[in-house]
């Protein structure tokens, strides 16, 4: 499901614990049916995303700590999820506050997300910027030193 694909990387075992959660708990409990399918259907929106920042934060000896932080939230769904399996059909107070505590995680995962990605995003922009201003002041020196020694040269070339 979710899961499957991350294989050992440090989000796919999140991945996977609420993956196998919410289909546990989807197949024995009609309870949550429809909160499990948008819940999975979040889980599934972002998990491309999130492959793709953990595996360029490893190319590019990235922190740890901002998948971490992603991690964390996924656990916490997952262990929702898990005391969703135990609510009992007849107990319509436990049903309708789990209820409410998914739609709850399901609005405040997509704020979660969206705000760290957005300042993730932010970040990273300003660092690319950094080091392209970086590399640019070290072409213009070559350049510099290039054009010094082409005069050089053509000095040394008229004196002949």
């Amino acid at each position: 499901m979710a899961g499957n694909l991350i294989g050992g990387a440090a989000l796919g075992q999140a991945f996977r614990m609420l993956s196998e959660s919410m289909s546990q708990v989807s197949q024995t409990s009609v309870c949550f049916d429809s909160n499990f399918r948008r819940l999975n259907s979040i889980v599934l929106s972002i998990k491309p995303v999130l492959e793709d920042i953990e595996r360029l934060n490893k190319a590019l000896e990235g922190r740890e700590s901002e998948i971490e932080i992603f991690k964390k939230r996924l656990e916490e769904g997952e262990k929702l999820v898990r005391k969703c399996s135990k609510t009992k059909r007849y107990n319509l107070c436990k049903r309708w506050y789990y209820s409410r505590k998914l739609a709850d995680l399901e609005n405040s995962t997509l704020k979660f997300f969206s705000v760290h990605g957005l300042i993730q995003t932010c970040r990273d922009r300003k660092q690319i910027l950094v080091a392209l201003k970086e590399e640019g002041e070290k072409l213009d020196e070559i350049y510099l030193i290039l054009k010094n020694m082409k005069l050089d040269k053509s000095r040394i070339i008229s004196s002949k």
